[in-house]
Order: structure tokens, then C-alpha cells, then sequence
């Protein structure tokens, strides 16, 4: 196996937005049927691309990796290779010291809905680092030309369409559908996800009618605190481009660990010379 097969490989899977684990040896001991440097690359159904020397070994290493996966951690482990199963090339059986580093594609941005807040946001967010896509049901506003070519549209069921995203930690989502009932069905479907933000629009009575639903089906009061709502920062947005701006803005503070606070309060810069004049007076 080339080792630029697999960099091309890696590539290509994080482009389709898929998560990956790349597996690389660091370290052998005994007979090992693989050098240090070999590489294995673990997609999130199990499947690969390269190998450490044997169905026996890879499913081992296949394992360790979907576990790192699912815990979405990157970690050293030990592989021990049994000589009487085959997985040694001596007779004392050896043992690969792995690397498992789990790769994510650039973070998405998942609109639900493709009214004017979500076109709004859509061009705001498309200078902002993130894949871009786009969910509606109706065909006339999931329309490539309203959004641009950098901009996934999705046509189909809202919620459905969210599940089959399968959403992650470095997904954001953002619900701005034409409906209350449309909007909770969506939020409930976002919430079986596991992705990094949820957030949706709506009225403080909307969102404490649609939470108080919620909690009724089940759902925990600490999951819902969870969820940005009503989303945005309160900068007095009215217009569509206003308030997709206080969405953006949000998103940004959180994504950067940021405050939100105003540069000018956070640097109090008058109040910070006044120890200075006091002491100049005296």
C-alpha cells in the first residue's frame, strides 16, 4: 500500500464529510508482521483501507478504533498479536504499540429550513469556516441559485433529513423552519443527534410552549438547557439579515470561547487610568 494512497484516501472521506480514524504503528516488539510507519485508515461502518498483516490483527485495531470513534478521542494503544492464531510472523507472538487519531471533516453548519433568515445566514456563514448545508421541504426555496455553490440543499422531510446527517460534535445546528409544530418536530429529531449546537428560533412563549411539550415526551430538563433558544444574541434584530447577524454572532462567541461582552466593558480602558492620575496628583 502507497503511503500517498492512503493521504488520498483520508482526504477523500473528509471532503464527503464522513469522521475517520487513521491507525499508524509508532513502536513493535517481537515479530511483527508490520513495520513501524503502517498505517490503517477506519471508517466509521468499519470498513478500511490498508492493513497491519490480517483479517485476526485488523479486527482488533478495527475495534480500538471504533471505540476512540465513538468516544471521539485520539490515544496509544497496545495490539497483542497471538503467535498460535496466526497474527505473529515468529513463534512468540509480538505486540504493535498503535496510534488512533480521529479525523473530522471541517465543521458543518446544518440550517433547517430555506426561508430568508436561513439565506441570510447562509451567506453570512459561508465566510466563516464552516460546510454549509441547507434542509427544506419545499422545492421552490431549496433552490441552488438563492444560495451559491458552496451550500448543500437537502430536499425532503426536515426531521427525517436531520437524522440521516447524523449530526456531530463539530455539527451546528440551526432551526429557522416555517412552523411551531414543524420547528418542534425538528428540534425533537436534533435532539437524538449528537451535535456540538443546537439552536432554534422562536418567541419566549414559542420555545417555553414547545420545551414544555418536550419534557411531557420525556425529554430531560438538563438536555433542553442545553439548547440555544430563542437563538441568537439580543442585538434589537428585526430583519431577516439582522437577525441571522445575532445567529452568527453566536455562533462565533461560542465557537471562539468567547464572552460577548462589549470590547469597551471587557477593557474598562478610562477606568484603568485612574490609578495612574491619583498617583500623578499626589
Amino acid at each position: 500500500m502507497k503511503v500517498t494512497g492512503i493521504y488520498s484516501e483520508i482526504q477523500a472521506s473528509l471532503q464527503r464529510g464522513e469522521r475517520v480514524v487513521v491507525a499508524s504503528v509508532v513502536k513493535t516488539i517481537g515479530a511483527a508482521p508490520c513495520g513501524v510507519g503502517s498505517k490503517m485508515l477506519i471508517h466509521s461502518d468499519g470498513s478500511t483501507y490498508g492493513s497491519f498483516g490480517g483479517p485476526k490483527t485488523d479486527s482488533k485495531v478495527i475495534r480500538e478504533a471504533l471505540h476512540a470513534l465513538q468516544e471521539e478521542h485520539t490515544h496509544v494503544t497496545h495490539i497483542h498479536l497471538d503467535a498460535d492464531q496466526g497474527e505473529a510472523v515468529g513463534s512468540c507472538g509480538a505486540t504493535l504499540e498503535v496510534f488512533f487519531e480521529t479525523l473530522q471533516p471541517e465543521p458543518r453548519l446544518i440550517i433547517a429550513g430555506a426561508g430568508y433568515v436561513a439565506q441570510a445566514l447562509a451567506r453570512l456563514a459561508s465566510h466563516l469556516d464552516f460546510r454549509l448545508v441547507v434542509i427544506d421541504d419545499r422545492r421552490d426555496l431549496a433552490d441552488q441559485q438563492a444560495f451559491g455553490e458552496k451550500v448543500q440543499l437537502v430536499f425532503g422531510d426536515i426531521p427525517q433529513s436531520i437524522l440521516e446527517l447524523q449530526p456531530d460534535s463539530a455539527s451546528w445546528i440551526v432551526i429557522v423552519t416555517r412552523g411551531h409544530h414543524l420547528d418542534e418536530d425538528t428540534l425533537k429529531a436534533a435532539l437524538q443527534t449528537r451535535a456540538g449546537y443546537i439552536g432554534m428560533i422562536g418567541s419566549p412563549s414559542k420555545v417555553k410552549h414547545i420545551f414544555k411539550d418536550l419534557l411531557k415526551a420525556g425529554i430531560s430538563r438538563e438536555r433542553l438547557a442545553e439548547i440555544y433558544a430563542p437563538i441568537g444574541l439580543d442585538l434589537g434584530a428585526e430583519t431577516p439579515d439582522e437577525i441571522a447577524l445575532s445567529i452568527a454572532a453566536e455562533i462565533l462567541m461560542l465557537r471562539k470561547k468567547a464572552s460577548g461582552v462589549a470590547l469597551k466593558t471587557a477593557h474598562s480602558l478610562l477606568e484603568a487610568d485612574e490609578p495612574e492620575k491619583a498617583s500623578a496628583a499626589l
